[in-house]
């Protein structure tokens, strides 16, 4: 089964359910598709020897711009890429992206299909351990921002697929270490059944309790469910935050 996700995206791709794959009905000249398989995600999992689970883990478009658009998304910076996660669990983990922090720049995700769950936590340099951890649910349509500095991956614990696009700038360091030495992020969520057992990891020396946070717009960016992200191409200026966050600090992240 297709799934048209013009509307929701603003470009003209379909979700291919069954193999779990997109299609692009136009001139995307750029992209550039990866996989994550379960061995490459083993260092991220509570069980690095997990044997049951999808594979690959998840899937990625890098550039997936048009060829009409690609002058002004490379003149300001910037790169649009979207990921894909299936549902299921990989030995009783729900599924999930890596994980990385981000040096020293901002990311708006948006949720194009299904629901995730971002999970973001800062590290104290002076005292070597992690200083907050937050948890933001998204939905079809809503955008979240992840600050500078901070780390993050999703976790799709919902029975659909989870396909979310973002922005970033090109400038963008994205340091996986810190998640790869700990076996993931700090928390682990795991299938109990009914419930989402949510587990903290013991490789941290210590870790904070989640505070819950909502996904929020931020019309003074376009940020609205309504207006998709890629529709920004046409007036990259409102994001100039995605390279100049320092001149934006306390507006765009107020939580």
């Amino acid at each position: 089964m297709e799934i048209n996700l013009q509307k929701i995206s603003g470009l003209s791709i379909s979700l291919d359910e069954e193999n779990l794959d997109l299609i692009f009905d136009g001139n995307f000249p750029f992209i550039e598709k990866s996989k994550r398989s379960l061995n490459d995600l083993r260092p991220y999992l509570k069980n690095p020897e997990a044997k049951n689970g999808p594979d690959p883990a998840y899937r990625i478009w890098r550039r997936a711009h048009l060829k009409k658009d690609d002058e002004k998304i490379r003149s300001a910076g910037l790169r649009y890429d979207l990921t894909l996660l299936p549902s299921g669990t990989i030995d009783g983990e729900f599924v999930k992206t890596a994980g990385h922090y981000h040096l020293p720049y901002p990311e708006i995700y948006e949720v194009l299909r299904g629901r995730a769950y971002f999970l973001i936590q800062s590290f104290e340099e002076s005292a070597e351990k992690i200083k907050s951890v937050y948890l933001a649910e998204a939905g079809p349509g809503e955008k979240f921002v992840i600050p500078p500095g901070f780390g993050h991956n999703m976790i799709n614990v919902f029975g659909e697929p989870l396909l979310t696009a973002n922005l970033v700038s090109e400038k963008a360091e994205h340091d996986y270490e810190p998640y790869k030495n700990n076996h993931g992020a700090c928390y682990y969520f795991l299938n109990g059944g009914n419930l989402i057992d949510i587990v903290k990891n013991p490789n941290y020396d210590s870790a904070p309790e989640i505070k819950k946070i909502r996904a929020r717009e931020y019309p003074e960016f376009g940020l609205t469910k309504e207006n998709p992200l890629y529709s920004l191409i046409n007036n990259l200026q409102q994001l100039k935050f995605l390279n100049h966050p320092e001149e934006f600090e306390g507006e765009w992240r107020n939580w």
